[in-house]
């Protein structure tokens, strides 16, 4: 069984966390309840640092992820009781300061182990990352690799890994080239309008970032800077998105295929689980039950033309997402440059086996 997510449980999270935000939202910020009694703010409370955290522990983490994770459910209750609930009503709670200094002290200290038992693995983690960079340039597999062995069922250290790989894509990566010694590689990018899709979104982001910036910023400097922040890790996303896809084509052995779709999502294929590779004949969409069987390796373009070639797999084959999140995928459909070439070594290598 692995970490996949489950979308009904994250919807139903996300529509009734959505709910109470409104509500207290509603309650606070607009006059329709005027005038809102001190009291009422005893229950906001209970809203964001309880039953939100409940909500996330039985919907989201359980069974599923660390309950480390509930610490920043709760930090995040109490950032969004400070901008909705108003100042006013925060005196009759004199315990409030502290209970947020205790919790902010234990995430501190959690997050310090976290990076302690990170430190103590890095020497292996180096060693294991440059041994396997000597035999290609996918640094995002290799740095998976090494987590995997030195860091294994550590869920920090997968996001510790996807925040790394995004700084470095996104910053450090524009004059690196593409080395593979072992194995074929097939770029997938070349013929379509990725590039100038990122290239949009981050343009767009950052012309959005400065009007709301300064709106936001007459009514609340701490939302403003928020979404600043959060605008900022959109275009390093996009950035790393653009580098990993030019640096990281598919890569055909001997034993195995190793699909990364720019930055967000990779598969480790063993070709003795591949079934039979074949050009796709099917119609321009999927349906979300096809989907969530899926694992389509294309890249976003202004206009998503069918796949090229369908592998169909003999048992479901995990892939991964961001953050060490997830899922499995019994058919598998691309886009390659050259796909006749692409498909007659595929069938080269699986005709050995």
């Amino acid at each position: 069984m692995t970490n996949s997510l489950e979308r009904p449980k994250w919807l139903w999270f996300g529509v009734l966390t959505c709910l109470i935000l409104l509500s207290n939202y509603t309650l606070y910020r607009t006059t329709l309840f005027d005038p809102v009694p001190d009291v009422a703010a005893l229950g906001s409370l209970l809203d964001f640092l309880v039953v939100v955290p409940l909500l996330a522990y039985f919907l989201v983490l359980r069974k599923r992820y660390s309950l480390k994770y509930l610490g920043a459910v709760i930090l995040a209750g109490y950032a969004a009781a400070y901008l909705i609930i108003p100042a006013r009503h925060f005196p009759q709670f004199p315990f409030l300061p502290y209970l947020i200094v205790f919790s902010e002290m234990l995430f501190i200290g959690l997050e310090l182990f976290i990076a302690y038992k990170i430190l103590t693995k890095l020497p292996g983690l180096l060693r294991e990352y440059r041994r396997l960079s000597g035999n290609n340039s996918l640094f995002l597999f290799n740095a998976k690799r090494s987590a995997e062995k030195h860091l294994p069922n550590h869920k920090i250290g997968s996001v510790f890994v996807t925040e790394f790989a995004m700084v470095n894509y996104a910053l450090f990566s524009w004059k690196k080239k593409t080395s593979i010694k072992y194995g074929d590689s097939f770029t997938y990018h070349q013929k379509t309008s990725v590039n100038a899709v990122y290239i949009m979104l981050i343009h767009a982001i950052a012309i959005e970032s400065i009007g709301l910036h300064y709106w936001l910023h007459s009514w609340n400097v701490i939302a403003a800077y928020i979404v600043l922040i959060a605008n900022i890790y959109g275009i390093l996303y996009f950035l790393a998105e653009i580098n990993a896809t030019r640096l990281t084509p598919f890569v055909l052995t001997d034993s195995h295929l190793l699909l990364q779709s720019g930055f967000s999502k990779s598969m480790y294929l063993p070709l003795e689980n591949v079934k039979e590779i074949m050009y796709y004949d099917g119609p321009e969409k999927f349906s979300r039950q096809e989907m969530n069987d899926l694992f389509d390796a294309r890249v976003p373009d202004l206009i998503q033309e069918k796949p090229m070639l369908e592998i169909l797999l003999k048992d479901p084959q995990v892939y991964e997402l961001m953050y060490g999140l997830k899922r499995k995928a019994s058919r598998i459909v691309l886009n390659v440059d050259e796909p006749e070439l692409f498909y007659r070594e595929m069938l080269n290598r699986l005709n050995q086996k």
